[in-house]
């Protein structure tokens, strides 16, 4: 199984492109408004970059990396230092999805197993849709993003306009997929290689107390495990501002992982 992460895919530099990015490398380059400088993020990247050699190239004011998982590189020889704000979150939660569907729900909260017995799908099938990246309507994605927006304003958090959204399923396409539950919520996913991420989920009042977020999630592995994908990946726990969304994570079940964090470097004099 290929380790490479969803931000070094070509599917995301093509979103990040969309957004206004240059892409070098697995490096994504931002050019600062009214300055002579850039601002350089590298996200998980395993290839070796001259940090030194893109800096000069973009008069970049600053470079900020976030290792992948298990990489135990000496970055302060490169002149990197520990950095208290990351990008990416630090923390997760994988899913082994080689394992069958009764282990899986084994080894989930018992609350969570049981909203998924009770609150079946076939209760809201005449209102349950999946469709892929390249099939999603205009109207469509638009029902999904007033949920969606709605959530974000209210749980003060940052999230994406609805053009930001667009321009990532168009460049994910075939490889993202919008479940919904008309009403109620839906949750956009993203693969790249044998993994399924986690990518943006909402519901409405009345969603949340029929438990669709459960629904729809537990609907996105069984995708997952019918495309043969490996690894479900939540895309971040341990947030103390919604330490709810946390517990709701965890609920799956599966195995926590913890990434080394941020760490930057100033380059003043290029």
């Amino acid at each position: 199984m290929k380790e490479t992460d969803l931000r070094q895919s070509r599917e995301y530099a093509q979103y990040m492109k969309a957004l206004g990015w240059q892409t070098e490398a697995g490096a994504l380059i931002k050019k600062l408004p009214f300055v002579p400088w850039s601002f350089i993020k590298i996200q998980r990247q395993k290839r070796k970059i001259d940090f030194d050699k893109m800096a000069k190239k973009y008069r970049a004011l600053q470079i900020k990396i976030e290792p992948p998982w298990g990489d135990k590189t000496d970055y302060g020889k490169f002149g990197f230092r520990p950095d208290n704000s990351p990008m990416l979150p630090t923390k997760t939660t994988w899913l082994d999805l080689t394992k069958s569907e009764r282990q899986l729900l084994k080894e989930m909260h018992y609350k969570t197993r049981y909203n998924i017995k009770k609150f079946s799908i076939r209760q809201l099938a005449d209102r349950f849709s999946m469709i892929s990246g390249d099939k999603i309507t205009e109207n469509q994605l638009r029902e999904f993003y007033e949920i969606y927006r709605k959530n974000y304003q209210k749980q003060k958090f940052w999230g994406l306009n609805f053009n930001q959204l667009k321009c990532l399923l168009k460049a994910f396409k075939l490889k993202s997929y919008l479940l919904t539950i008309k009403n109620l919520g839906g949750l956009i996913i993203l693969v790249h290689n044998s993994v399924v991420y986690y990518s943006h989920n909402a519901s409405t009042q009345e969603g949340r107390q029929k438990f669709a977020p459960t629904i729809l999630i537990w609907q996105a592995i069984k995708l997952a495990k019918k495309l043969c994908l490996k690894r479900f990946d939540f895309e971040g726990i341990n947030d103390k501002r919604w330490p709810g969304f946390t517990r709701f994570k965890r609920s799956f079940g599966g195995k926590e992982i913890e990434y080394r964090g941020s760490l930057s470097k100033w380059y003043l004099c290029i």
